[in-house]
């Protein structure tokens, strides 16, 4: 295609008339009859009108290009560059809604895959990020326990047989004071599993600790918290566990499940956490209801120390610092009660 305007040469600003062929992203440019550049690549275009060589010659066309003539010269890609280049306000906002739709279409994706991703991952990726945040935690945390070793070996113990008999071995158990979260326990990606003095203290009774055991248990198994991890990290988990060891995503993975442990978890999994404890329970031959009395009494313990109002209206509620994270207790002791 040929068309008119004026030439400026390298670092001049002597305007020239002349003539300028343009075809798949070449120039060609003429003043008068004389050839004063050939076969030169395009830059860019801007404001259809100015075109910029790579010799730094510049054309200014007399008649803007229109969109058809730009994509033929440039081709698709480049048109969609320049037409970023000459922005806009109209133009801003096609962008953002393109963006925002592959983004959702992404995360929907990626949360459709996160099972097959967990199921491939390799465990001990998952130890280490597990240690890591434990160990992370212990500093700001957790001191140490004032449990006699007595109370914990028994504990251990007790907890070791329920896991064999349901066809696992035991994450490491630790006991912990700490005033930061009271009675609780936490499973860490892939163990350990931290039960704090506070929460031995309150339950007393040792199948009541082991109902809890059982429900952490059930996170490590099911792997829960990898789960979560896993989709706050996107996409560069199916590489890193398709193609090989990552120390970068582990750091990563890490550093994440340290923020996770202090966010809101799913409650879908508290759930499945605690149907799959009724399980355990029940080949162990250990009362079921120790759950649901354990679960009891954590919950009047936290609405005692949060709450001003009666406990039954807090019972309702739920929405105390550990239980905002879980089913509600009616809910709880709904399914748990028909298992």
């Amino acid at each position: 295609m040929k068309f008119y305007g004026n030439v400026f040469r390298t670092l001049s600003s002597k305007k020239e008339e002349g003539s300028i062929e343009l075809y798949k992203g070449k120039a060609c440019i003429k003043i008068g009859k004389k050839e004063v550049c050939n076969n030169i690549a395009i830059k860019s275009i801007q404001g259809k009108k100015d075109i910029y060589l790579v010799n730094d010659f510049l054309f200014t066309l007399l008649v803007p290009l229109d969109f058809e003539q730009e994509k033929q010269i440039l081709g698709k890609v480049k048109t969609g560059i320049t037409w970023l280049e000459n922005f806009s306000n109209f133009k801003a906002v096609i962008l953002s809604f393109f963006l925002i739709s592959l983004l959702s279409i992404f995360i929907y994706a990626f949360k459709s895959m996160t099972p097959l991703i967990v199921s491939i991952f390799p465990h001990d990726w998952e130890n280490i990020i597990g240690r890591n945040v434990y160990h992370t935690l212990k500093k700001t945390v957790f001191t140490n326990t004032e449990l006699s070793s007595i109370k914990i070996e028994k504990l251990r113990s007790k907890a070791k047989k329920l896991a064999l008999v349901n066809g696992f071995n035991s994450p490491q158990i630790i006991f912990h004071k700490s005033k930061l979260i009271g009675p609780n326990a936490l499973a860490f990606p892939g163990g350990p599993i931290v039960l704090t003095d506070s929460l031995v203290k309150l339950l007393q009774k040792d199948d009541l600790i082991l109902g809890v055991i059982a429900h952490e248990f059930a996170h490590v198994q099911e792997r829960h918290s990898l789960h979560q991890i896993l989709e706050l990290i996107g996409i560069s988990v199916i590489a890193s566990a398709l193609l090989g060891s990552d120390e970068t995503l582990i750091e990563e993975a890490s550093f994440v499940g340290i923020n996770l442990w202090t966010s809101k978890k799913s409650r879908e999994f508290e759930k499945q956490a605690d149907l799959k404890a009724i399980e355990y329970l029940q080949k162990s031959e250990i009362n079921q209801s120790s759950l649901l009395l354990a679960l009891k009494k954590l919950i009047s313990y936290f609405c005692s120390s949060t709450f001003s109002e009666i406990e039954n209206e807090c019972f309702k509620k739920s929405e105390s610092n550990l239980m905002s994270t879980h089913p509600s207790f009616a809910d709880r002791k709904l399914y748990l009660s028909n298992y």
